[in-house]
Parts: C-alpha cells; structure tokens; sequence
C-alpha cells in the first residue's frame, strides 16, 4: 500500500516531489543551516504558504492523504514495542487506582487497544491523550479513559507507571521537543518511565526508505530523525536518563527507548 503510493504521481510529484525540489534553495538562502521553524522550511517554500505543514495538510486533505500514505512507510512494523518490553515485570505491584499508561498523541485510541489486548488483567489507569478532534473519534476500547490534552500544555497526569509516545517527536523541532519532554518529566514520579516509540538510526549505513523520511523531516517540519547517541543527548539536555533501547523492527529501525528520571547518586 505505502509503495503503490510511493509510485503515484499524485504523492511523489505533487505532494513529496514539491519540497524535495525546493531544499537545495531553501537552504542557499539560509546558509545551509538545519531548520529550526516548522513555518519557515522548504515546504513553506514549496507551497507558497505562512502555514506550517500540519495546518497547511489541514486546508489541503488530498495532500493529506498522500503525505499520510506515504508516512505508512513506518507506522505499520509488523512487531510492536509490546513484543519487546517487559511491561508486566516493570509494572509488578501497580493497583487498580493508579495511572499505569498513558498514551500522549495517541490519536484514535489503537496503542491504548493494542495495550489493553496484551494486558488484559493488568490492574492500572490507561488513558488516551489527544486533541479533541482526535480524542471525539476515539475507538471504543473498553478500560480506556479518554481525555483531551496538548502535549504541549503541563502534563496533568502524574505518577503515571508508563508515559508513551509513537512517532511524535519526530514531527516537532527541537524546541519543541524540548517543551513536550519538559512537561512530562515535571510529572513523572519516581517509578515513573517514558517510552519514546520512534526510529533509532545507526551511525551511518542508513537505509534508502529511512533516509528519504529523514529528508521528509527536515523539508516539511523543521524536525530529524535521530541515532541512539542523538536521542540520549535529547533526552539528557532535559534531565532525563537513557537506560536502554529496546528495537523491534530491525530494518526499519523502529525502537522503543526506556527513559527515566536520574537516580540519585
């Protein structure tokens, strides 16, 4: 499906093709400098517009649903962070009263159902986190509370055992991920731990397919893809702890990274 679309003229030419064409100008003009606004890149240049590209997609749903389409690249691995993280052990002794998860940009719902399918007797919270746009369609998965929230307003669930965002980060620059990362931290409590689902580059050797959503990245969001020793600086910059990276589909680098609060000396 995501290749078909790869192939269309619509998505490669009318909607990729576009800001791709226009980054070696974009970047003469400002002196090959990584972008650092999601409203002043190449896509901005490309389109003719003030907008940044998640309003732009707005007003424009056919290239929506191209860009979408071609984003499926990594949103749909065969394996999940679920087949690789040891949830029920680091969730032993969690009650029933207790935030246990806690999906932020969660869209739809399909972590939070894809958690509570694996988990079903695990006693603990899940909430859903999103715009009210998103969090109105959420699907109806039984134990799941849904709750309308900007990642980038304060956190207000705290002490959660599992805070998780998939392919979110990604999307922001750097300041913004700054901001995303602050906010949640101010919340976690001690046994608290914050699952960063994305692709986790090797140093070099990248792959085409990965390489050319990296581009994606730069072009239309001011944001990057990022390698193991890029995301613990990320992440460090914040105060926050690298403990290990779990990766669950190996050829497209998708990996879910176990971030903490520093231990106390």
């Amino acid at each position: 499906m995501a290749t078909a679309s790869l192939c269309s003229p619509a998505s490669s030419f009318g909607t990729a093709g576009p800001q791709y064409q226009s980054l070696p100008a974009f970047l003469e003009q400002t002196g090959y400098k990584n972008p650092a606004d999601n409203t002043h890149t190449a896509f901005q240049m490309a389109f003719h517009t003030d907008l940044d590209s998640f309003a732009w997609f707005a007003h424009n749903p056919t290239h929506l649903a191209h860009f979408n389409a071609y984003m499926a690249l990594r949103r749909k691995p065969d394996a999940t962070w679920l087949s690789v993280y040891p949830v029920a052990a680091e969730a032993a002794g969690w009650t029933a009263e207790e935030f246990l998860y806690v999906n932020i940009g969660g869209g739809v719902g399909h972590q939070c159902a894809q958690f509570r399918e694996k988990y079903p007797t695990l006693p603990g919270r899940i909430v859903l986190q999103d715009l009210p746009h998103s969090v109105a369609q959420a699907l109806p998965t039984p134990g799941v509370e849904n709750m309308t929230h900007d990642m980038f307003e304060p956190q207000p669930v705290v002490g959660a055992k599992f805070y998780h965002l998939r392919a979110v980060l990604h999307n922001h620059p750097p300041h913004k991920v700054r901001r995303v990362l602050e906010n949640i931290k101010a919340a976690m409590g001690p046994e608290s731990v914050l699952l960063i689902d994305e692709m986790v580059f090797p140093e070099k050797g990248v792959s085409l397919n990965a390489a050319s959503i990296d581009m994606t990245m730069l072009s239309a969001f001011a944001s990057m893809e990022r390698t193991e020793t890029q995301w613990r600086q990320t992440f460090e910059d914040v105060g926050l702890e690298l403990v290990r990276t779990y990766t669950y589909y190996p050829s497209s680098y998708e990996s879910v990274m176990d971030v903490r609060l520093p231990r106390a000396a």
